[in-house]
């Protein structure tokens, strides 16, 4: 039998219980269908086949049994370190349980009787996961990364909650002496639980829909593409437009037109738009003949700029030089400054964003057609640069841009699992456009604002946890682009 590491409840986390000869009624040695009732959430990675169990019965909801099976690749993680892909697969993991426990247990449990309900926030219809004295931990091991033809060392049998010990993200996996059991598996064998786990999830997801709750079964991924509008004449004329409504030229209108033959063929699930007249004209010729309907949508716009639109860019930036050290903010005063009361902060113009992007990542019906958005260039740099990872004092990555007169688009692909993650496939895609126009290709590059000695380098590699190990591994190829900016 394998060691199961708890915790006392009444007792403060340096006091923990190690179980060697747990009683046959303890709840995680029971056997437990994924039909069972009182399964609070599964979630069914399609391209894996990765199964996640999160058994109810431990009455402190933010520590469950979880699952991972993967049909093609089988080895246990007991006796060896983690693998960077298993590692990868925890974080994943434990992304899903926050998730899990902040939106799905509060709807799915009585709060007078369920998990956790000192800590559930009325007001949100949160849970708070773990607290001070007991963090975060998840039971069990991880099976990936291996070849299913070989021998392993055995843990549980696949019909039960994996017992295991307390998970941490470090790179060795706990080391259980007793476990020398070498038995082989095969892959049509494993296929059939698979298969099985999908229909079962699925009766699950049907079951949950009673309460008004949409349990993710596919691990769905989707390209979003996201445009800017055509030129204006105060784009041409480098006037802040801002909140203003001021409509397309005709060159802009041109450039809307030729973005349409770049997406000839591709047929969007959705297609929003800001509610200016610049991005909604744009979003129109781009549809052309195509009858998807336009959803206009105020958190599209372009950042506010206050009494500042429709004077000309040059102004305001000979105004902060003269008024305000900006170059010496830190990112967070960055990010939040605005030079009077009625413009928007970066920070303010990224939440209205995440809102959105929010919403279209849990809208039904789930569709694997991309998705449209038209807005505006400096609403998206809010975007990026919030989610800029900077922990050392005065620093900061912020963005320069030369004014382009020219439309772009960019290209995300995103899951409905960890929404708020974009995975930057295309950046300042400008080749559809056939009129000769002079701009640097790299109109929008990121400037790093150090003063003290750090990289780029240290300062991804700091702030990558492992909530985020996930997105990191997708992303490092852009990563490691950015270094050579």
């Amino acid at each position: 039998m394998a060691h199961l590491l708890v915790e006392n409840p009444s007792s403060s986390s340096s006091n923990n219980q190690q179980i060697t000869s747990a009683s046959s009624c303890h709840w995680a040695l029971k056997s437990c269908t994924l039909t069972d009732p009182k399964v609070i959430a599964l979630v069914c990675f399609e391209q894996s086949n990765y199964a996640v169990h999160l058994h109810p019965e431990d009455k402190r909801g933010y520590r469950s049994i979880v699952r991972l099976i993967n049909n093609d690749q089988i080895f246990s993680t007991i006796n060896r370190d983690y693998t960077s892909v298993e590692r990868i697969g925890l974080a994943l993991t434990m992304t899903l349980v926050t998730e899990a426990y902040n939106h799905i247990v509060p709807i799915a449990q009585n709060a007078a009787t369920g998990n956790n309900a000192r800590l559930l926030d009325p007001k949100t219809v949160t849970i708070q996961l773990g607290i001070k004295q007991e963090p975060i931990f998840l039971h069990g091991h991880v099976f990936g990364c291996g070849d299913p033809e070989r021998k392993y060392i055995d843990d549980v049998q696949l019909d039960g909650p994996i017992l295991g010990t307390l998970f941490n993200m470090n790179t060795s996996s706990p080391h259980e002496s007793d476990h020398d059991k070498k038995v082989f598996w095969k892959s049509e064998e494993i296929n059939k639980v698979v298969r099985r786990l999908e229909t079962e999830i699925e009766n699950i997801h049907h079951a949950y829909k009673i309460h008004g709750l949409t349990i993710i079964t596919r691990n769905t991924f989707f390209n979003i593409y996201i445009v800017r509008h055509g030129e204006t004449d105060w784009n041409t004329q480098t006037r802040l437009q801002g909140h203003t409504d001021i409509a397309l030229s005709e060159k802009g209108r041109l450039q809307a037109c030729q973005l349409q033959e770049k997406f000839a063929g591709i047929h969007f699930s959705k297609v929003f738009s800001s509610d200016l007249i610049r991005a909604r004209s744009t979003a129109e010729l781009i549809l052309g003949s195509n009858k998807s309907t336009i959803i206009e949508t105020p958190l599209l716009r372009e950042r506010c700029l206050g009494t500042w639109e429709g004077r000309f860019a040059g102004e305001l930036k000979s105004h902060l030089e003269q008024t305000i050290d900006v170059d010496n903010f830190t990112q967070e005063e960055y990010l939040s400054f605005k030079w009077d009361d009625t413009a928007e902060s970066y920070s303010d113009a990224y939440q209205r964003l995440q809102t959105f992007i929010r919403s279209i990542a849990f809208s039904t019906p789930i569709s694997d057609d991309p998705i449209l958005l038209c807005s505006h260039g400096d609403t998206f740099v809010c975007y990026d640069i919030s989610k800029s990872k900077c922990t050392y004092p005065n620093e900061r990555i912020y963005w320069s841009y030369k004014q382009v007169k020219c439309l772009h688009y960019i290209k995300y692909k995103t899951n409905r699992i960890n929404y708020s993650n974009l995975l930057l496939i295309q950046f300042s895609n400008s080749q559809h456009l056939k009129i000769t126009i002079s701009f640097d290709d790299n109109f929008w590059s990121f400037i790093f604002s150090v003063h003290r000695l750090t990289t780029l380098e240290a300062i991804l590699d700091e702030n990558y946890s492992h909530y985020q190990l996930i997105t990191l591994w997708k992303l490092s190829p852009y990563l490691y682009s950015l270094r050579s900016f």
